[in-house]
């Protein structure tokens, strides 16, 4: 888990977070989850970075995500300070040799 800019993670990150690296990987999904604040606002922004995703439409992909979030975070006051999900293949980020390091 990475969050940039955050002297203090918040409580409702720190369930997202987790939640989404665990259950994609039980599901066979290697992936790397950063987020930032976004600036000016109490909300904060989600990168999913996976080589899978490379298999799957970006629809796909923010369905399967927004699911573990729903599930992570039952309360919509908490879901609604992520304002956005964006969800990548590692080609896409440019990081596929990032994430293989990360996985080993």
């Amino acid at each position: 888990m990475v969050v940039k800019n955050v002297k203090k993670i918040p409580a409702f990150l720190s369930q997202a977070i987790p939640a989404l690296e665990q259950t994609l990987k039980d599901s066979g999904i290697t992936a790397a989850v950063e987020c930032e604040p976004v600036k000016g606002t109490k909300l904060y922004r989600l990168f999913v970075v996976a080589r899978q995703f490379e298999q799957m439409r970006p629809s796909e992909r923010q369905d399967l995500v927004w699911r573990i979030i729903d599930k992570a975070l039952p309360t919509p006051e908490d879901q609604m300070k992520i304002s956005m999900v964006l969800t990548l293949s590692e080609k896409e980020a440019g990081m596929e040799e990032r994430i293989s390091k990360k996985a080993r």
